[in-house]
């Protein structure tokens, strides 16, 4: 016996050897381009140092620990906030379906706000540590709730018909099925998040505060300090690469044997009404939806205590766009900033959405790959974007391009996380079939995983494509000097408050709609496979 242990041990000592051989080429393969790339293509520009210089120059400095601690001490609170309120809200979406239509809007809500434009307003409103936690659940919140929800429906519908058939409602479905099913999609949901929470604060030290990552890398970058603005980043991509990591392998842990059901989760769904019936109910939902966001907009202006000057109604907005004597300007030039942008997001989510479908697919055929270089994908998410936008534009130029790298990095990491979890969460018992009839692992990807993995495909979308409009809004904010994202910025400059909501108003309709049409997608699909 002791000799069968000895002999069986040895394949997971070579995965494991083999994992660090791939994870030590790929970092040296790394620190070796960005080496080149900085004494050949960069030399002379002051713009990316070498990483020798990078190193020295955190080892220099002494003070990264201290605001390290202050951005994580906040980051941690906001994390906490903005996944419980998701988990709660998606908890309700399942339990009380008529429900979803009303909070997915205000989750699409929370998350297509540019918080750089209304981070003054939150600075106003609550103390300059109370917006940063603010934004610091805002950026994860819409991210964890689209996950926990497409979790949660992946349940097999035999198992959720068997707790019927002993008397068991939603609520006894949700806690003993649904819950443990959703961990797959909800460990993606929540480890996406926890780098975002970290940027969510560093972008609350750009509006001010005297601590705190941000605010050194602020005064960094105002200083010309380029190896300290570098190191700066180096320093919160570390923070975020460890935060994610953490938090997926205590996901991993906790759902270590849950494998997806043999219908992927995605059935059908009992449709009662046929015909125009069911398209007046859509509509219904949708008007229901829209109505919805409107009231919670009231009850935040009155509940904010801020004044008219800086907070403007639906009704404001309304008259401005639609009654006012200059509402045919006004719309006018909200349409042409809001047509720039929606070229700029396309361009972002169609290379973001094709570069991390081919990414999963290559990571899933070749798993030592894979979990060598995820880490390293984690870090285009990880650097705060405010930061590197500048850089971005110098190298890849301020027109379509320099937005399309933008948008498509916001798009890229969450799709390909997502993905990557669901191409991995297929029973087992699905592609040992393929095995078995001489399939290799590429038949397995294209016959097996894609099919079950589709509800985490429509769950990247929906979070893919208002990711991208807010992407190429800040891009357009900080680099580019046209669209709606431009315009929002000589808005807060000159204190046009009236357009800057305006603006935020039609980010919001049209992400909304993004929204909606994946949906709609999402539940043809389903009705396909009755």
């Amino acid at each position: 016996m002791a000799g069968v242990d000895v002999v069986a041990a040895r394949p997971a000592l070579s995965a494991r050897a083999q994992h660090r051989l791939w994870s030590a080429a790929v970092a040296l393969a790394a620190l070796g381009l960005w080496q080149l790339l900085a004494v050949t293509v960069f030399s002379g520009h002051f713009v990316v140092p070498a990483p020798t210089s990078v190193v020295a120059q955190a080892f220099r400095d002494d003070l990264y620990l201290s605001d390290l601690g202050v951005t994580l001490n906040l980051a941690w609170k906001g994390w906490l906030i903005g996944n419980g309120a998701a988990l709660l809200l998606a908890a309700i979406c399942l339990v009380v379906p008529a429900a979803e239509g009303g909070l997915m809007t205000v989750g699409v809500a929370t998350y297509c706000v540019p918080t750089i434009a209304i981070g003054p307003l939150l600075v106003v409103a609550y103390s300059p540590d109370g917006a940063k936690i603010v934004m610091s659940a805002l950026s994860c919140f819409f991210i964890t709730l689209v996950a926990a929800v497409a979790g949660l429906r992946a349940a097999s519908p035999a198992t959720l018909d068997a707790v019927s058939a002993f008397g068991g409602g939603r609520w006894q479905q949700l806690v003993k099925v649904r819950l443990r099913s959703s961990i797959p999609l909800l460990a993606s949901g929540l480890s996406i998040s926890a780098p975002a929470a970290i940027l969510g604060v560093m972008i609350g030290d750009y509006l001010g505060g005297d601590r705190g990552l941000g605010v050194v890398m602020l005064q960094a970058q105002q200083q010309l300090a380029v190896e300290r603005t570098w190191a700066i980043a180096l320093v919160s991509t570390l923070a975020c690469g460890l935060a994610f990591g953490l938090t997926a392998l205590g996901a991993a842990r906790l759902g270590a044997d849950v494998e997806a059901p043999l219908d992927g989760g995605f059935t059908p769904t009992r449709r009662r009404h046929h015909g125009p019936a069911r398209l007046g109910l859509g509509v219904a939902k949708v008007v229901g939806a829209v109505l919805f966001g409107l009231v919670v907009w009231e009850i935040l202006i009155a509940s904010s205590g801020l004044s008219s000057y800086f907070v403007k109604s639906p009704g404001d907005v309304w008259h401005y766009l639609a009654t006012g004597t200059e509402a045919g300007h006004a719309r006018h030039v909200l349409l042409k900033g809001l047509g720039q942008t929606m070229v700029d997001a396309g361009s972002g989510w169609v290379a973001g959405t094709v570069a991390a479908l081919l990414a999963a697919a290559a990571l899933t055929l070749f798993p030592a790959v894979g979990s060598a270089v995820m880490p390293f994908v984690i870090v285009l998410r990880s650097v705060p974007l405010i930061a590197m936008c500048p850089l971005i534009g110098l190298v890849f130029g301020r027109g379509l391009v320099g937005v399309t790298v933008i948008a498509g990095v916001v798009t890229f990491v969450p799709s390909l996380v997502t993905i990557v979890d669901g191409l991995r969460a297929v029973p087992s018992s699905a592609t040992d079939v393929v095995h078995c009839f001489g399939g290799e692992a590429r038949h397995a990807l294209g016959k097996v995983r894609l099919p079950f993995s589709a509800p985490a495909l429509f769950a990247a979308a929906k979070i893919s494509m208002p990711g991208a409009v807010l992407g190429s809004v800040l891009a357009e904010w900080l680099i580019t000097g046209h669209g709606l994202g431009y315009a929002m910025a000589y808005d807060v400059i000159s204190s046009n408050y009236i357009n800057l909501w305006a603006s935020i108003t039609v980010i919001l309709i049209v992400s909304l709609g993004l929204y909606l049409v994946v949906g709609a997608l999402e539940s043809a699909a389903r009705d396909r496979i009755r």
